[in-house]
């Protein structure tokens, strides 16, 4: 859980690895029957790129301190939206 944290929206000036994919995969699974079709094509775009966020990209950052270690989270915005909707985050 964050102990404290803030959230931006940059663009990426590299390319970085999604970790809410990382939620979605070892949460639910790539199960296309657990998605509802239109979420299912964003997990689907998003593994073509090899769940990256590319250089040049927006992305959700969160930094701050997470279980007494300062971490910080990127994640690809339709895939932390689809994380949100299906409740995958642990609180």
């Amino acid at each position: 859980m964050w102990e404290f944290s803030a959230e931006t929206k940059p663009t990426a000036r590299k390319d970085y690895h999604c970790e809410a994919s990382d939620w979605i995969i070892n949460t639910v699974g790539l199960d296309e029957r657990e998605f509802e079709p239109e979420d299912w094509a964003k997990i689907e775009e998003a593994r073509k790129n090899g769940f990256k966020i590319l250089k040049g990209e927006k992305y959700i950052n969160v930094s701050g301190k997470w279980e007494g270690e300062f971490s910080t989270f990127r994640a690809i915005p339709e895939l932390n939206d689809i994380c949100i909707k299906y409740d995958l985050y642990c609180d």
